[in-house]
């Protein structure tokens, strides 16, 4: 089968290759994509800038569904066609104190799709029944493989903060992640929205506006967000803002956003130094949050919401292209003319 592959640690080494189709063994099921989506990670894989290490040679994509395509040995509850959406946490271990506690999303021993272990942008993909998900009849392929992303921003509002009816929300960095965390946080209470993002963002920034994700455009790059937050909120600063960008300029406009007492959830990611004083965090006894990954609940929560068009996915597609079109789509990505892109694998 074809599959875009990582195969070494510089810059650019990505490209097509012939590779074999791996099989189904004992208690997994080897799935077909049928829709894999870009994630801003398979970009920094491509630029080899990545916050943590990967292994090569592996098939890129975690962000992905398809149809069940044969089961393994001793695998039950599953058949062959069943459209199913799946979990990027490839293998944990299942015994250690975080998977016991159902936080296997950092089991110290777990391994990804697309980094860990060969991913998705391929034809096939083998996987844990455990992690796999039926997706609902009215929602189509192109929106499950946004299940992923949704799944991030819910484990990150609704888990590790909390939102309150009538908060005032800012999401920092309009990414998919940043427009999805936009959606997730009016959907679990927030009454008032704000997007920061930078003049290079304008095409994301209008499409908060214009869906009505953000109530509130602030553009970095022409005013101090963090004044233009407090004018905004009578003064008093933001109840909850997420950070989605990574960097140490993010972080330091988050401390200066948030209200005394207030929540900040880092999403984002960073490889560099933030070089931040945290002073503002205690002096304002405000919550600083981590967040990774998601939950089986998660995913059970964002594909009911998609069934129910509580969530707008198919809003953040841009295009759909076939594999073979891939360097176009990541191009697009990394020069934001796209938000998502997906891509789907060669059939044959």
């Amino acid at each position: 089968m074809i599959a875009l592959v990582k195969y070494g640690q510089q810059p650019g080494m990505v490209e097509l290759r012939e590779v074999p189709e791996p099989v189904a063994g004992p208690g997994t099921v080897l799935l077909e994509v049928r829709a894999a989506a870009i994630c801003g990670w398979d970009i920094e894989m491509w630029q080899h800038r990545m916050a943590n290490p990967v292994t090569v040679p592996v098939i890129q994509g975690h962000e992905f569904c398809g149809t069940v395509a044969a089961l393994g040995p001793g695998v039950e509850g599953w058949a062959v066609g069943d459209r199913v959406a799946c979990e990027t946490s490839a293998q944990v271990c299942g015994t250690c104190f975080w998977c016991q506690q159902g936080e296997y999303q950092i089991c110290p021993g777990r391994k990804g799709y697309g980094y860990g272990v060969d991913g998705a942008f391929a034809r096939y993909v083998v996987a844990r029944p455990a992690i796999l998900h039926r997706i609902p009849e009215n929602v189509s392929f192109e929106e499950a493989s946004l299940t992923e992303p949704f799944c991030v921003a819910h484990h990150a509002l609704a888990d590790r903060i909390a939102i309150q009816p009538g908060d005032h929300a800012v999401v920092i960095g309009p990414g998919p992640i940043g427009l999805i965390c936009l959606q997730m946080a009016r959907l679990l209470g927030a009454t008032h929205t704000a997007l920061i993002g930078l003049s290079s963002d304008a095409a994301r920034m209008d499409l908060a506006g214009r869906c009505g994700w953000a109530d509130k455009l602030i553009w970095a790059d022409r005013e101090d967000a963090g004044s233009a937050v407090a004018a905004w909120t009578g003064g008093r600063g933001a109840d909850i803002v997420a950070d989605c960008a990574g960097n140490a300029a993010a972080l330091g406009t988050a401390l200066a956003s948030v209200r005394r007492c207030g929540q900040i959830v880092k999403i984002g990611w960073g490889p560099k130094p933030i070089n931040q004083s945290l002073d503002d965090l205690l002096r304002k006894s405000a919550t600083l949050a981590g967040t990774f990954g998601h939950r089986h609940a998660n995913w059970k929560a964002v594909l009911g919401l998609f069934a129910e068009r509580r969530l707008n996915p198919g809003a953040l597609i841009t295009s759909v292209m076939p594999l073979s079109r891939w360097l176009d789509a990541f191009t697009q990505i990394e020069k934001c003319q796209a938000v998502k892109i997906v891509l789907t694998p060669e059939r044959g």
